[in-house]
């Protein structure tokens, strides 16, 4: 199990005890202050007769952890995979990590001794497995909405090839349903235009037949060649799993998840008191240019009040009812903020926590834009008048609103006098 930034949220205090107990968390490059590993560098295991070398790299955390330091893969890959490949020069080297697929794109290009990279990029979905200098490189989409199965042959000179034996067979099989096809075109006797499809289908049919048995009788080639060689290319197959959205709780789980998410609000409850008195010291506030939708109703009166009418308008008082107020990941989507800014400078926890009561709702600002400078010289500054599908995308996901239709939605939403 990689560690990845959010495992560390809570602190090492509260992750020590699984480590303690022998969980088998892996991350090469969280070190403590003193620059010793704090998890497992590498994980060792056999399948068969192969060595696998399981370790992970850590993405940077959003904020500064006490006691933890997380170092850049190029300072610890180099040596750790001079290290597996010291210990086992045919080791099958297993990399987790959850930089971007880009980063990982990087470092397939820049260390070809390693053989899978499993990611977790949250940006991104399922990726079909591909090749790099090598490398092996895929993930499944987050939250698990899917089953990633990777079945991987292993070969004896860490090379990527084919399954030959595999796609032999899958070939042969469309190669039978092409001689189906033909077959049953050529009894026909068709006349006119008819005829002309008939015959252009049996060519084209007949040109497919041609290039598959030239595949097939490279493959066999390829097969004896590599039995003759004795050497044999690692092979993958794969497949993605889509789960089903409603699946019943598990009982259990569900109140060890119910406790948890009860301690996590409790803490962050005590953030916000704490963050609310530094503001009221410091006369700071989390909001930037955000005036609120009451500055926006002196001007902007029938459009407010018909805002006061919609569910953006009561959403923060619907966390509120369910008692998930200080869940920082519900917040987002329901203050008062900027949301592409928010987004591209990872707004700190505390910040969430302690927006003032005005700007407890999705407000005028969230859709239009921040609204300071426009209140103050509205004829120079404007603001956004329709909210792009994208932005609204920031919020309304799948997860959330599995049935989001931006044109419907927006004129649900839009403010009858323009």
């Amino acid at each position: 199990m990689a560690v990845g930034p959010l495992d560390l949220a809570a602190g090492l205090d509260f992750i020590r005890p699984e480590i303690e107990q022998g969980f088998p968390w892996v991350s090469a490059n969280i070190v403590t202050a003193a620059g010793k590993p704090i998890f497992q560098q590498i994980i060792r295991k056999k399948a068969g007769n192969i060595q696998l070398s399981i370790t992970a790299v850590t993405a940077p955390p959003g904020k500064i952890l006490k006691g933890i330091e997380v170092l850049s893969w190029e300072s610890v890959l180099p040596s750790l995979l001079g290290q597996i490949r010291k210990e086992n020069d045919k080791s099958f080297i297993i990399v987790l990590s959850n930089y971007s697929n880009e980063e990982n794109i990087r470092i397939a290009k820049l260390f070809p001794e390693i053989s899978l990279i499993i990611g977790a990029d949250r940006r991104k979905g399922n990726i079909s497995p591909k090749i790099v200098n090598n490398c092996l490189i895929t993930q499944t989409a987050k939250q698990g909405k899917s089953q990633g199965v990777l079945d991987i042959r292993p070969g004896n000179n860490r090379h990527w090839g084919i399954n030959s034996a595999e796609k032999l067979v899958n070939l042969q099989n469309k190669l039978g349903s092409l001689n189906w096809q033909l077959s049953r075109l050529e009894k026909k006797a068709l006349q006119g235009e008819q005829e002309n499809r008939r015959r252009k289908a049996v060519n084209r049919l007949q040109h497919e037949k041609e290039q598959l048995t030239l595949q097939i009788a490279g493959l066999k080639e390829a097969a004896r060649k590599e039995a003759d060689s004795g050497i044999r290319n690692d092979a993958f197959s794969y497949r993605f799993i889509a789960l089903a959205r409603k699946l019943p709780d598990d009982q259990a789980t569900r109140v060890r998840v119910g406790e948890l998410n009860k301690a996590i609000r409790a803490l962050n409850k005590q953030k916000k008191q704490s963050a609310g008195r530094t503001q009221r010291q410091s006369g700071t506030s989390p909001s930037h240019n955000i005036t609120g939708s009451d500055l926006c109703a002196t001007c902007h009166t029938v459009q407010a009040d018909f805002w006061k009418g919609t569910s953006h308008a009561s959403a923060y008082e619907t966390l509120v009812d369910k008692g998930r107020n200080f869940d920082i990941g519900c917040l987002f989507c329901h203050l008062t903020l900027n949301l592409k800014t928010a987004a591209d400078t990872d707004m700190r926890q505390a910040d969430l926590l302690s927006f003032p009561a005005e700007l407890q709702a999705v407000g005028c600002e969230t859709c239009h834009g921040p609204g300071k400078k426009h209140s103050i010289r509205p004829r120079q500054f404007h603001l956004v008048k329709t909210p792009s599908e994208e932005l609204c995308l920031t919020c309304h996901t799948e997860e959330h609103d599995g049935d989001f239709n931006y044109l419907r939605k927006r004129d649900l939403i839009s403010c009858p006098a323009g």
